[in-house]
């Protein structure tokens, strides 16, 4: 035992936190998806499985990438202490509030742009049937169909709002919050069927990840409090569901799953974990003599709000910055994903990497607050957007994506049409404490998926 912590300490330290992290959910009565508890249970847990060093790629942090790596979670976790200090100072509960039907929101206006959003992702389904001549599951070579070689167009783009179709009809579709009985009825059967569809049309991780972890997320805020036990479980489900897809993909090779080693079978999701931070580490401490990937100067920070002008990409292209794919950082080739503190220091330097994590820390434990007296179907649509991509932020950078830059414009616009002119959605303001005043939205931070491409490795 005691060599097995000299050998791995850094996992050793990481798996302390985490179950820490647990503890204090468990004991403590705690909010397991509130930002602090996410962040460094997230961030610990695969950093820890990341120490294991399964593959050769994974070697010691540099000094300079603990420092940033440290930084990072110094600034997040002081965020969200700062605004939770202040809550208490000023007796403003921090327990979760039950779900209660918003006042004056209008459900079937909310429906039908639920359905709006579903018909988008069934053009982009239409797309992939267009493409491959049936849903990718059913054809008799899936593998082929999902390479990044087969270009899909806008149709991609599409298809990856599935989730989208999953918040709208989410929401609406719990018995606590949504009076409105058919409204609720026909979005429970909506949900099921845009997570089978989005499965079936192109099977790949991060959708499916997105699909659940929207659903599992908003069903603690909504349904029941979940507990930490029932999301070891679903990790485990996860990881079966990874090696399952790796599978259909020919990630394995061409031979049967079932006839390969454990240690083979579950080197594949080590890995994806793990290239985050090798590719992390790879980057911020190039050769002397080559240079990886130059300073941005703040400009591609802002990617995701431009990417459909056309600007992003002509950035990019002039000064040769990596798009979603990460060409020039990959330690491995085909493992490109990489911790979102690379892009932030990429970006703006340590400033940034100190100013983006305590901003976001301080923004998500003002909306986390807000859900803890009644709510409006805008802001847990929105903290459960958030919440799930800063838990993904060990994997991707969500601020980039323009994708959901749109995702977040139609959630404001169509959550604001339903909630009416003048009327109030959560509850009378006149009812509310004058201290207990907070914000009802923040603006979006972190998290994002990658669109269908970004997605092969």
């Amino acid at each position: 035992m005691l060599s097995w912590i000299m050998d791995y300490p850094e996992t050793v330290v990481s798996i302390v936190v985490t179950l820490f992290c647990l503890f204090r959910v468990v004991w403590l009565k705690r909010d397991f998806f509130s930002p602090i508890s996410i962040y460094c249970f997230t961030q610990f847990l695969t950093l820890g499985i990341a120490f294991l060093r399964l593959d050769s790629a994974m070697t010691d942090f540099h000094a300079k990438t603990w420092m940033v790596w440290i930084l990072g979670l110094l600034s997040f976790c002081s965020g969200c202490f700062l605004v939770t200090q202040y809550a208490r100072t000023k007796r403003i509960s921090c327990e979760l509030h039950p779900p209660v039907p918003p006042k004056g929101y209008n459900w079937n206006i909310h429906l039908a742009f639920s359905f709006l959003a579903f018909l988008l992702f069934l053009v982009g389904v239409y797309g992939v049937i267009q493409k491959a001549g049936n849903l990718i599951v059913l054809t008799s070579n899936p593998a082929s169909w999902m390479s990044k070689d087969v270009d899909y167009g806008f149709f991609a783009l599409l298809l990856s709002s599935g989730p989208l179709s999953v918040l709208m009809f989410g929401v609406a579709a719990f018995k606590k919050f949504n009076d409105n009985v058919r409204v609720r009825r026909i979005s429970k059967i909506m949900l099921l069927v845009t997570i089978v569809l989005n499965l079936m049309a192109y099977p790949n991780r991060t959708s499916l990840f997105c699909n659940v972890g929207f659903l599992i997320i908003m069903s603690n805020f909504l349904f029941k409090r979940i507990s930490p036990f029932v999301i070891m479980f679903v990790m485990a489900l996860a990881i079966g569901g990874f090696v399952g897809i790796s599978s259909v993909r020919s990630q394995y090779g061409s031979g049967d799953i079932k006839g390969k080693a454990m240690d083979v079978v579950m080197k594949l999701p080590y890995m994806y974990v793990a290239n985050n931070y090798w590719n992390m580490d790879y980057a911020l401490n190039p050769p002397t003599d080559k240079e990886i990937h130059p300073h941005t100067y703040g400009i591609d920070f802002f990617a995701g709000l431009f990417e459909y002008a056309r600007v992003t990409g002509s950035f990019r292209n002039s000064f040769r910055w990596d798009d979603a794919f990460n060409d020039r950082i990959q330690k491995v080739y085909g493992f490109n994903t990489v911790n979102y503190l690379w892009e932030v220091y990429k970006d703006l330097y340590l400033v940034g990497v100190f100013l983006l994590p305590f901003l976001c820390g301080i923004a998500l434990t003002l909306l986390h607050l807000r859900l803890c007296r009644p709510f409006t179907p805008r802001q847990v649509i929105l903290y459960t957007f958030f919440i799930y991509f800063v838990g993904w932020s060990f994997f991707t950078t969500g601020y980039k994506q323009g994708l959901y830059c749109v995702w977040c414009a139609f959630i404001f616009i169509a959550t604001t049409i339903c909630a009416g002119r003048g009327k109030s959605v959560g509850c009378d303001r006149a009812d509310l404490p004058a201290d207990a005043s907070l914000p009802d939205e923040v603006s979006q931070q972190d998290g994002v998926q990658q669109n269908i491409p970004c997605e092969c490795k």
